[in-house]
């Protein structure tokens, strides 16, 4: 009896044992299993990191050529006026809502705006034939439109193309595959004769190249240092100054939607509504004036963790004999955060 109780006991340890032994055999299985799945993650995410490294690299080779090529005629600057010249001073927008906040200024008399009028410009005359320095960029690649410097970022000194608004999405200036793009030009947009509003868009990379610093602008150190940015196209060269840094949306759900593609105005209350709206909402107040003769240029990037969410610079251009140094100055005195 006892015998048998000792089999019977013994018997139900070994089933015990070996289901024990079973379930360690699955373990090491599936550890396993999610052993080579963690390789394989890291082996993707190594190869997309070097993928990542030699797009950069390459990218920046192929920019660092583009600047030798552009810059082998040195751009004269637009003179400067001194700080007592007058400013222009045009007839503003018909009166803007409270919120919009826009500084304008009426002329004070015909005789003092004529004298303005004669200063050297800081805008140039749009030029009959392409300037000579884009001729070497338009043998590497015909759909340059122009060339964007911002001083305080040494990565936005870069030309500018133009197609549709979907090919430089993933394309270097020289056509290659690349994620960081280039800056491209809206395809409603042209440079001859001239829109009232150049807008362009690029990546916000995260590396810093093509608007990856535009972000920076929302804080008034950044500009304050350095207000002006250039954009020179094909036909004309152009010193510009902020009057905006605006955070919308491109989704029309949205309660910050706007349509920010708006090349020309119908009116001049079209151009102020549009002007309004940007300052309205901008995290900065700028003590910029805008009047309806006024020449825009609109920089757009992605923003925050929303994809639909944008950043929009707004700069209109220094008009012919408008002082510098005194807008400098205005911005150094009155730039506040809204």
């Amino acid at each position: 009896m006892r015998r048998l109780k000792d089999h019977r006991y013994n018997r139900s340890q070994r089933m015990k044992m070996r289901k024990a032994r079973r379930g360690r055999a699955k373990m090491p299985l599936a550890a396993k299993a999610l052993a080579v799945l963690s390789g394989a993650l890291a082996i993707t995410a190594i190869v997309l990191l070097i993928n990542y490294l030699v797009s950069w690299g390459r990218m920046n080779k192929e920019q660092e050529a583009m600047r030798a090529l552009y810059k082998q005629e040195t751009r004269k600057p637009p003179e400067a006026t001194p700080e007592s010249a007058l400013q222009i001073k045009t007839t503003p927008f018909p009166e803007e809502p409270e919120t919009a906040r826009l500084e304008t200024v009426t002329p004070e008399n015909t005789e003092q705006t004529a004298q303005a009028q004669a200063l050297p410009p800081a805008e140039t005359e749009e030029r009959a034939s392409m300037a000579d320095r884009f001729v070497p960029l338009m043998r590497h690649n015909q759909d340059v439109v122009g060339w964007l410097t911002y001083p305080m970022f040494s990565e936005m000194d870069f030309a500018v193309v133009q197609r549709d608004n979907y090919y430089y999405m993933d394309r270097a200036f020289s056509g290659e595959r690349n994620i960081a793009g280039t800056v491209f030009m809206d395809e409603s947009n042209q440079i001859r004769p001239r829109d009232k509003n150049l807008i362009l868009h690029g990546h916000n990379m995260k590396n810093g190249t093509m608007f990856g610093r535009l972000a920076r602008m929302m804080e008034p150190a950044v500009i304050k240092a350095e207000p002006f940015m250039s954009f020179d196209t094909l036909y004309q060269d152009s010193l510009y100054v902020p009057y905006a840094v605006t955070v919308f949306s491109v989704d029309p759900q949205n309660p910050q939607y706007y349509n920010i593609v708006t090349p020309n105005f119908e009116t001049p209350e079209e151009m102020g509504e549009y002007v309004n709206w940007l300052r309205a909402r901008s995290v900065l107040r700028f003590p910029v004036e805008i009047s309806a003769n006024d020449k825009l240029l609109t920089l757009v990037t992605c923003h925050g963790l929303d994809e639909d969410e944008r950043l929009a610079v707004a700069l209109r251009a220094v008009r012919p004999g408008e002082s510098t140094e005194a807008i400098k100055q205005a911005i150094k005195q009155d730039l506040v955060k809204n």
